[in-house]
C-alpha cells in the first residue's frame, strides 16, 4: 500500500530542510500514480480495453512519470512545487 497525503505522518511541502524536497515530492507523484494504475486496472478487470477512459487515465498516468523523471533534475523549489501540486490532485482524485 502507497503513503498518500493524508495519511498520519506525511510530509507537507513546508516540512524539510529545502521546503518539500525531493522524497516529498517523489512520495506525492507515486501516490497519485498508483491511483492512477489502480483505475486503469479496474478499467481493465472490467473488460473496457479501450475509450475514452482508459485514454484519460494513460494519459494521465504518463504525464506523472514525466513529472517524476523531471523530479531528478529538480532543485528545491521545484521540487515543492511538484509536491503541493501533486498533493492537492490527489486530494482531488480521491475526493468523494
Amino acid at each position: 500500500m502507497h503513503d498518500h497525503p493524508d495519511a498520519p505522518g506525511f510530509p507537507r511541502p513546508e516540512e524539510g530542510e529545502h521546503g518539500a524536497g525531493h522524497e516529498v515530492a517523489l512520495q506525492s507523484v507515486r501516490a497519485v500514480m498508483s491511483w492512477y494504475r489502480q483505475e486503469i486496472h479496474r478499467e481493465r478487470q472490467a473488460g473496457r480495453t479501450a475509450g475514452p477512459r482508459l485514454e484519460e487515465l494513460t494519459a494521465a498516468l504518463r504525464e506523472c512519470v514525466a513529472d517524476q523523471r523531471a523530479l531528478e533534475q529538480a532543485g528545491p523549489e521545484e521540487a515543492g512545487r511538484i509536491a503541493a501540486l501533486y498533493q492537492a490532485r490527489y486530494a482531488a482524485l480521491t475526493k468523494g
